[in-house]
């Protein structure tokens, strides 16, 4: 049962529980005891047989014998007086008492048993004349049951002991979990893509473990802050270095079309300048990609028709890879806008359908749909390749991983693509996932919010 409760309510429970335990404890064995020296002082026949006691260490044994025969005879018949091994009255004892009796001595001068509903008491005395005498006494067992006394004397000590208890084991468990509290509030942050948390400061006073814990959470914070930063550095780096190239190459375009007098409404010169741009685009993005990441509601949104893009990215991919089409299935029946920054998700949705053409395998089109959902549209895409391991499902979408670590460059890449899919998608507040077909192949679904 305790499975159901978290960290916090199973220690709760435990030191409560062992404190409540310990308490009781203790409170029913002083009832107890208590109990059995109270009933036993207010039973009749020991009440009498203490008189008797009495008499016969401070008179003449002839005169506590006259006194013991004019007692009431319902307490007379429940106590016996040995002396010389004779019961006074020439009575036979009961059982239990034959066995008290040969028990009582100097180094044993009192017995107690409970034994059928009865309590037997035996007791030796020394009378002052030298002689010895041993009294036994035997009473129905008159005690009330222990919960009657709990009930009646006991409730609120219990109650009391309960909600101490309570308060001290809430406050010991708050003690211990509030630092783990703090380091797993830290953990979702960092994995939210807050860098800079840190829990050393939070977790101040505290010694051992927690703190080599805090304090090796923080180190892993920091490194990781410094790998990525400088992850995010080199982009930016290779980017400025790539731009004078693409630069170049674009002058030497326009030179070459002025030089051989190529008009612009040729197929081919079209489709180097669009490269051209396209490769000046994701250069002017992989550079303003730390502002995206930051603020992406300032990361130049705008309304963005996804049919209209998606049919572009289908064209442009199956002129570049004509061997494997790609088929658009439109399924909405409207033109449907979204609010979004148009070329991050064009290079999200071309990292899907790129890595779907170079994993294909069939003689049938690469499907990609278009499907509206309430409030929500989806880009389903859907090759016949070799698919994935299920295992490796979210895999995929981690950066610089590839499913087969033994993959050149040429074959694969760097393993970037689905990642820089994953976080674009994600910053436009939808998901992406990716399920295997049957009876091969991999779909890749994207789903996107439309209000």
């Amino acid at each position: 049962m305790l499975h159901h409760f978290g960290l916090t309510g199973r220690i709760l429970f435990s030191f409560w529980m062992t404190l409540l335990l310990v308490v009781l404890a203790m409170v029913i064995i002083f009832i107890s005891q208590k109990n059995n020296d109270d009933s036993l002082q207010r039973m009749p026949p020991i009440k009498t047989g203490e008189t008797l006691t009495l008499k016969l260490l401070s008179e003449e044994y002839s005169h506590v014998r006259e006194w013991f025969m004019q007692q009431a005879e319902r307490d007379v018949r429940r106590i016996f007086v040995i002396k010389d091994s004779q019961e006074i009255l020439q009575r036979r004892l009961p059982p239990p008492l034959q066995r008290i009796n040969s028990h009582l001595s100097n180094d044993h001068p009192f017995i107690h048993r409970k034994r059928e509903g009865f309590v037997y008491v035996g007791r030796h005395l020394l009378l002052p004349d030298g002689k010895r005498v041993n009294i036994l006494f035997r009473s129905p067992d008159f005690r009330p049951p222990m919960h009657h006394i709990i009930a009646e004397q006991w409730l609120g000590f219990i109650v009391s002991a309960i909600l101490i208890s309570g308060l001290i084991s809430y406050l010991l468990a708050l003690y211990i979990i509030k630092p783990i509290m703090l380091l797993r509030q830290a953990t979702q942050k960092l994995a939210s893509g807050d860098l800079s948390i840190r829990v050393q400061d939070d977790i101040k006073g505290r010694h051992g473990e927690v703190s080599l814990l805090a304090q090796d959470f923080d180190n892993m914070a920091d490194k990781l802050e410094r790998t990525i930063s400088s992850h995010k550095h080199l982009i930016q780096d290779i980017s400025h270095e790539l731009r004078s190239p693409v630069a170049r190459l674009q002058l030497a375009l326009e030179l070459s079309k002025k030089r051989l007098n190529i008009s612009d409404d040729q197929v081919d010169i079209q489709r180097i300048e669009k490269e051209c741009e396209q490769i000046n685009t994701i250069i002017n993005t992989l550079l303003n990609l730390p502002a995206y990441e930051l603020e992406p509601s300032l990361a130049f949104m705008d309304e963005v028709n996804v049919s209209e893009l998606l049919n572009d990215i289908c064209n442009d991919l199956n002129y570049t890879n004509p061997h494997k089409p790609i088929v658009l299935q439109d399924q909405t029946q409207a033109q449907h806008q979204l609010l979004a920054n148009g070329q991050l998700l064009r290079s999200a949705i071309e990292n899907v359908l790129k890595n779907a053409q170079y994993y294909h395998q069939g003689d049938q089109p690469i499907e990609v749909s278009l499907i509206y959902h309430h409030q929500s549209l989806e880009i389903l895409c859907c090759d016949d390749g070799p698919g994935v391991d299920d295992a490796q499902l979210e895999e995929i979408f981690k950066p610089f991983y590839r499913i087969s670590q033994a993959r050149e460059r040429s074959s694969g890449g760097y393993g970037l693509g689905l990642a820089i899919s994953k976080r674009t998608i994600e910053l436009h507040n939808g998901r992406i996932h990716a399920t295997n077909r049957k009876p091969h192949g991999l779909c890749v679904s994207m789903t996107l919010p439309t209000s």
